[in-house]
């Protein structure tokens, strides 16, 4: 068991991470593990490759279906990489 004096301690620690970092001491509370950056990683290149598969053959072959499509996923990219998901 703690001691008083521990207890104490370890509440302003708590008190000061819900004051500076609530996301993180939300993400603590709740117990659930971080998505590993591997992950996102692997997330991240497969919508950069699945966007230039689609653009390439859309301008090879002239298909405008295939060229919005691929330019839908740029931009799905684009704003996975600059959003909190690319980052954190």
């Amino acid at each position: 068991m703690l001691s008083h004096h521990d207890r104490q301690e370890l509440e302003k620690i708590e008190r000061w991470f819900e004051l500076t970092e609530p996301a993180l001491a939300a993400q603590l509370r709740s117990g659930r593990p971080a998505c590993s950056p591997l992950l996102r990683l692997a997330l991240l290149l497969s919508l950069d490759i699945t966007a230039g598969l689609l653009m390439l053959p859309g301008i090879v072959v002239n298909s405008p279906a295939l060229l919005l499509t691929g330019m839908i996923t740029v931009t799905a990219a684009v704003i996975a990489h600059l959003s909190r998901f690319g980052r954190a």
